[in-house]
């Protein structure tokens, strides 16, 4: 295996030898490639080669296509491929046919390149023989034309599996560079929105499993759209979980939830490099669904593995009509098969999230991580003032009812009180005067108020302070105030014992004792703690922790640092559970 920065730096000569077999035998592509060094990225070096590729002249194209052995077919028989071919193939299973599937292959075979004039190339990591029967006779009768840019497309797929198992970029350049990409998938031109089975959110899921496939994982999509990457280890007890939502909420950033995935694929992949075979089995799980945004229900993808999910959500619809039912119809799942994906908590060791923190707590302490020790319980209340409009030029000032001032003196209370405890916070998310006009003294405000904490007593106790300060507030004022709870679940505490394996892995490679803070925010790890013992490991984020948003960022160096950590988590994991 060699670098990109060995390659970056190598003669042409040495770097068209080193990636001569990318494309099948065609040595030309990375020849073309070579004066257009230095290339950023694994990504960026895959889309040149492409690009080359696709530029070419029809008969180049042809030659290219034409120089890939059939799959399973004589050459593979008389041991004649390359050595790519030969893994890619047995890797399928494609080299312990048995004689049925043998016999379709070569009866399809035949009929393709009859119908064709090429070879049938399909990019075969995470194929089995009979599915890859199955793409042979679906494709067989597609328009030559068409079938000639399905070649090409997975002949580039092939060189994308290629160039991940022959070249190395840094770790936390390859983390960056994958949610790079994921970004790119998007329902708008703009931004990023990715929502929970639309063609862009199965996109996701399908490159997900392509990364998986490429770090030396098994791996499926499931029934409710999660993305499950297996890294076998030597035991055969209960596995261990990692992973995080794949989802995003409207005009989003590209690590919220994300990094959660692409990091343990990066450690996987780096692990299975090295030949490192861990004592149990890593199973990295990317939820299909966290967000709510679609069908106004979280935590859809953790809900299945917890066995709690709904199956009433099924017949719940989008801002379109579609039901839950139907879009899981659609994307190829059976809803039935939902309930079957319950995990039981004597199969599991445990679940650990990594995640962006989506705030500054880190940033201003100049930490690259932080261990969280609860996942904070949250209450939401919506508030109605009522008191008298009135004419804002004829009523005096001691003579009002003013539902608007009321309700300011409220937020303040919510500051001051939610300000005297560390881990308690409360915002006035919602203000608004409806029918309000500028010379009119507000005779209704409504707001909305969360409060959240580690500390469900502390939550709680700041609950009822506030409740009474509002009918205070009222009175004194000759006001009326209605509450409603609308939202209301208590903390999720961390395991004591995975967190301090986390404290000490991230001790080990940062050389400091690590923050411990709460998590303000929900994660998929809140409905795995109802079946499995739970930790997180929080990053540093930039730009103020800002999250949900185009400017949510983190650095390479940090993304590095958070994956040696979770690396030695794993390493040390065995000994410490």
């Amino acid at each position: 295996m060699t670098t990109l920065e060995e390659l970056n730096g190598s003669p042409a000569a040495d770097f068209v030898a080193a990636l001569g077999g990318i494309f099948e035998h065609s040595p030309w592509v990375a020849e073309r490639v070579a004066c257009e060094r230095p290339f950023g990225s694994i990504r960026e070096l895959h889309r040149r080669m492409a690009a080359v590729v696709m530029a070419a002249g029809d008969a180049e194209q042809l030659s290219l296509i034409r120089a890939h052995p059939q799959l399973a077919g004589r050459a593979a028989v008389r041991g004649e491929l390359t050595a790519e071919s030969t893994r890619e193939q047995r890797g399928a299973g494609l080299s312990a046919c048995t004689p049925p599937q043998f016999a379709a292959l070569m009866e399809l075979n035949a009929r393709y390149e009859s119908r064709h004039g090429f070879p049938f190339i399909l990019a075969v990591k995470g194929h089995t023989p009979d599915s890859v029967i199955a793409a042979l006779r679906m494709r067989v009768a597609l328009d030559p034309a068409q079938e000639k840019r399905v070649a090409l497309d997975e002949i580039c797929r092939i060189a994308w599996f290629r160039l991940q198992a022959q070249v190395e970029e840094p770790l936390g350049a390859h983390i960056l560079s994958m949610a790079g990409e994921l970004a790119e998938l998007s329902e708008q031109p703009d931004g990023l929105t990715c929502t929970y089975l639309t063609p862009v959110h199965r996109a996701t899921a399908q490159r997900l499993r392509d990364f998986m496939l490429a770090a030396g994982l098994d791996a499926h999509v499931d029934a409710v759209g999660n993305v499950v990457g297996v890294l076998r280890g030597a035991g055969e007890g209960p596995h261990l979980l990692t992973g995080s939502h794949y989802d995003t909420v409207i005009d989003a950033g590209r690590f919220d939830g994300r990094l959660g995935i692409l990091l343990p694929i990066a450690v996987a992949a780096r692990l299975q490099r090295q030949g490192c075979l861990l004592p149990f089995t890593l199973e990295i799980v990317a939820f299909a669904e966290e967000e709510g945004v679609r069908f106004g229900s979280t935590f859809l993808g953790s809900r299945a593995l917890a066995g709690r999910f709904d199956a009433a959500l099924l017949d719940r619809t989008d801002s379109a009509g579609v039901t839950m039912r139907a879009a899981l119809e659609a994307a190829g799942h059976d809803p039935a098969d939902v309930p079957k994906l319950r995990r039981e908590p004597r199969e599991m060791r445990g679940f650990v999230e990594v995640h962006i923190e989506q705030g500054p707590v880190l940033l201003t302490e100049k930490r690259p991580v932080g261990v969280v020790t609860a996942i904070a319980g949250c209450t939401r209340i919506g508030i109605s003032v009522s008191g008298m409009a009135g004419h804002a030029g004829t009523v005096p000032m001691g003579l009002r009812r003013d539902a608007a001032a009321g309700a300011a003196e409220m937020v303040l209370a919510v500051e001051e009180r939610c300000a005297g405890e560390p881990d308690l916070v409360g915002t006035v998310g919602r203000l608004e005067v409806p029918g309000g006009a500028v010379n009119v003294i507000p005779g209704r405000c409504e707001l909305t108020l969360d409060v959240r904490s580690g500390n469900d007593l502390s939550r709680r106790a700041a609950i009822a302070d506030l409740t009474a300060r509002m009918h205070d507030v009222a009175a004194q004022r000759g006001l009326t105030v209605r509450l409603a709870t609308l939202h209301d679940v208590d903390a999720v505490p961390c395991s004591s014992g995975l967190c301090q394996a986390l404290a000490s892995a991230a001790q080990r490679v940062t050389g400091e004792v690590p923050r411990r803070l709460p998590s303000g925010a929900g994660h998929d790890a809140m409905m795995m703690a109802t079946v499995t013992p739970v930790a997180m490991l929080f990053v540093r984020c930039g730009n103020d922790g800002i999250s949900h948003h185009p400017s949510e960022t983190m650095s390479e160096a940090d993304a590095h640092v958070a994956a040696d950590v979770f690396e030695n988590f794993l390493m040390h994991f065995e000994a410490q559970a």
